[in-house]
């Protein structure tokens, strides 16, 4: 029984120090990508590791698709972290629309928050499907699930739920088109993203009432 304990021991302190430095990689990636003086679509895994003092085969252990696998890593962590805090909203909140606009307001904030490191993710969206490396269908299962408390629908709210995620990622896709001086693409501004993702909500339910 103590050997199988002192097994168990070692195994969980292994799961706690390799999440630790996956997590340690994530916010290194997050913050090169963000980086004003390195170009994030040259960022590599290399320079990854050696900005949190980690050496380039432990990098290459946690990420063996390299940059691929950080892409899908930094998009799953933050899915992961935006239906936390969901989950925090549903306990506090039970009206069903004010729930959906919490929600879409948790999502642009994230993106906007991870800045490049989201506009080069969804840039490379189809080859991390490809891979399986992309979260699928968890933000239009929550909201599908937050539908069905909405009175009044005369469509499906899975339906219903796929439009707002359709219109949401169009707003996303002209936010990770933004140019700072460009007469069309410099319109697509943080601020921008914020305010037209407010309205969607309402006018995907408009269609369906």
């Amino acid at each position: 029984m103590e050997e199988k304990e002192q097994i168990d021991g070692r195994s969980l302190r292994g799961e706690k120090l390799y999440k630790a430095t996956h997590d340690l990689l994530l916010e290194s990636a997050i913050e090169l990508l963000n980086n004003p003086k390195y170009d994030p679509e040259k960022v590599t895994l290399s320079q990854i590791a050696k900005n949190c003092n980690l050496s380039q085969a432990v990098a290459y252990k946690h990420f063996p698709d390299r940059m691929m696998d950080v892409y899908g890593a930094v998009v799953g962590k933050r899915v992961d972290e935006m239906l936390e805090e969901i989950g925090i909203a549903l306990l506090q909140d039970k009206d069903p629309i004010k729930l959906l606009e919490d929600m879409v307001a948790i999502f642009t904030n994230a993106a906007i928050e991870n800045g490049n490191s989201t506009r080069i993710a969804y840039a490379n969206r189809h080859i991390l499907l490809r891979k399986g490396k992309w979260f699928e269908r968890q933000p239009v299962d929550t909201m599908t699930d937050i539908l069905k408390s909405v009175h009044g629908l005369k469509e499906k709210p899975r339906e219903v739920a796929k439009r707002i995620h359709f219109m949401w990622s169009g707003l996303m896709f002209l936010w990770i088109s933004y140019q700072k001086g460009d007469p069309i693409y410099g319109v697509y501004s943080d601020a921008w993203f914020r305010k037209e993702s407010k309205n969607i909500i309402s006018l995907a339910l408009q269609r369906s009432k």
